[in-house]
Parts: C-alpha cells; structure tokens; sequence
C-alpha cells in the first residue's frame, strides 16, 4: 500500500529508519517465527498442521494496529479457525498492509505473452473507422488496493479498500497498424468487507459491499462505461474459495444521438454481461485453478465462462494458461461473442 506523508522530511526520515533496521528486522523476524513455530510444537497441538501453525504464528507476530486485510476474490477479513488458505493468504498481506513500499494485489496480475481469439473485433480509430485486428495479440492485467481505515468500523477485523484494476489488449503482433492498444478497460472501485462468524461446515466466510465504475477511457462512438453497486459472499474452506457477487447497474440517461458526450454509452450492457459472477480458486500441489461464470438469466442466454491455471516457474513467477468463452472480455467487446486462448506468466494468485 502506498501511505502519502505530509512532506520531504516524513519521507527522508520513513528511508533513514528503514536503512538502519532493514537488515535487523529481517533477522529479528526470522528467529521470531522459529522460536513461535517451536512454541506451537511443544505446546502439544498435534492435531494442529503445519499450515495452521504458520498461519497462527504469522498473526501473532503482524503488526497489531492492522485490520485483517482483504483482497480480490480471495481476501476478505475472515472469521475464526480453522485456517484456510484464503485466510493464510490474509494474514500474510495484513503483516505488510500498512507499509508505505508495499502495494497489495487485489485481482490477479499476470500477462498474457500470446493469446489467440476467434471472432476478433476490430480496432476502431479515433475518428470511428473500422482497421483490421490480427487474432493473435497480448492481454495483460494489473490489479492493486490500499486500505483507507486502520481501526475497526463496525466489527472486529472490518476495514474500507481502494481497489483500481486495469485490462489491457494489445496488438503487439499487428505491424500493419504499428502494433496498438486495441482496447483497455479501467477498474476503480470503493469496497467495505466484513467477517461473518457463520457455523457453516467450519468455513471462513465473510460479506463485501462495493461501489465500482469501469470505463475504456474512449469519447463519444468509441466510449464504453457502466457504474455498479454490488453485494459479494465468501466461502472458503482448505485450499479452496468460493464468492458469489451479484451486482446492480446504476441507471443512466439516454443519449439524444450517439454522439452525444452525456448519456447511456451502452443501454443494453446487463443484457449480456448478466447480473452476477460466480467466482472459485482451488489450489492443488503446486497448482491453482480458478474460473468465472457470468450470466444475465434470460430466455435470449448470454454470458460467459473463463477458466485459468497457474503453475510454478521461478522464484515469484508462476506460469499462467486461460481460456475465454463468451461476452464481455473487455467493454467494447460487451456485446460481442468470442473464444480465447492464452499463455503467460502470473505475479499474484488468489490463493
């Protein structure tokens, strides 16, 4: 999370005390760790495994001015024991949440290297013309939020989040037309998460409510955007998480003509990106499997459906395959049906 000082002082002292304890602190909290670790062992849990020891020992030692974090689809402030993955994964992000060097993820972030989709739409000029887009082009997504409340609001471990996502699809094939940016989408959104202390077969469950708009950042024919505001339940057991969140569209006035720079860019959007997305993780050895489902629930069926694996290459990269099948990959194609496969590299997971 980025935290911004009052001035250049803040900043030169928040360097100067870094440097001096970097290398104490790394140290400190290694022997810390082991010595909390061996405590848990002699404590006589051995029912206990070794994920739920870490887990434990990591929130014991995180700073405790912090809320329990929350994070994509995955993170949210979670209730009590037993430790799931998804709660292991915030514990590790609130030890770090408050940190002004530190920027948590939100959504996945990964890249795309190569992706082939059928069907591709076109890239529109500014002017409006129509110019060939190859099928072949890189997509690539950056997903980060920062926390705006440290003390707990309503209940214990609740906390406010900044989320900003952006979806890029870039024709870095297309020499034709001096490879461009065919579309890109912005995500900025304001969300509150709760723990929820549900007796629901041992499960970490928690609510989020959220307030988001999502744009390509285009004028007049080109302009695509909608405004939501959305209801999102966690479930999340072992290695895996399931969420489920339903969203309603704020409504917008209707343009007098299509070039009007006011008005409903895209009446018609909840008609194939639906209502809700279902979304789930698991994690598997050193696998992670996740998917999406979206659908608007009608007779005239459309949606969408996107499956992803990652799997470990080196140090903090992890190979990344995806597939798309469906409307709304991006919001100039909301209304256009397409197939995608990829291949990259993956930075953060969910689990």
């Amino acid at each position: 999370m980025i935290n911004l000082t009052k001035g250049k002082t803040a900043w030169l002292q928040s360097g100067a005390l870094l440097a001096a304890t970097l290398l104490f602190n790394t140290h400190a909290r290694a022997d810390a760790m082991q010595d909390c670790l061996l405590r848990k062992l002699d404590s006589g849990a051995e029912d206990a495994t070794a994920r739920e020891m870490r887990a434990a020992c990591r929130a014991e030692l995180a700073p405790g001015t912090a809320p329990l974090s929350s994070a994509a689809t995955s993170t949210a402030p979670l209730s009590a024991a037993p430790v799931s993955a998804a709660r292991e994964r915030v514990q590790r992000q609130r030890s770090t949440e408050w940190s002004p060097y530190v920027l948590s993820a939100h959504k996945q972030n990964y890249i795309l290297m190569y992706s082939h989709a059928d069907e591709q739409n076109p890239i529109y000029t500014t002017s409006g013309d129509k110019e060939l887009a190859e099928n072949e082009e890189v997509k690539f997504q950056v997903s980060f939020k920062f926390p705006l409340t440290q003390n707990d609001l309503f209940v214990k471990d609740d906390a406010v989040h900044f989320g900003f996502t952006l979806k890029s699809f870039w024709q870095l094939y297309n020499d034709d037309v001096s490879a461009p940016f065919r579309e890109t989408n912005y995500n900025p959104e304001l969300f509150y998460t709760m723990p929820l202390n549900l007796d629901l077969n041992g499960a970490d469950t928690a609510l989020r409510f959220g307030a988001e708009h999502e744009s390509n950042g285009r004028t007049q024919l080109l302009s695509r955007s909608w405004n939501r505001v959305y209801a999102q339940m966690f479930y999340a057991k072992d290695n895996y998480i399931v969420s489920l969140r339903p969203w309603y569209r704020i409504p917008e006035d209707d343009k007098d003509s299509p070039t009007d720079a006011d008005g409903d860019d895209n009446p018609d959007i909840d008609d194939y990106m639906g209502y809700f997305e279902l979304n789930g993780a698991l994690q598997y050895k050193n696998f992670e499997f996740t998917s999406l489902i979206r659908n608007n629930l009608r007779s005239e069926n459309h949606g969408a459906f996107e499956l992803g694996v990652s799997f470990p290459l080196w140090g903090r990269l992890r190979g990344y395959a995806q597939y798309f099948n469906g409307y709304g990959e991006s919001l100039v194609d909301y209304d256009h049906k397409m197939e995608r496969i990829g291949v990259g590299v993956l930075l953060t997971d969910l689990l």
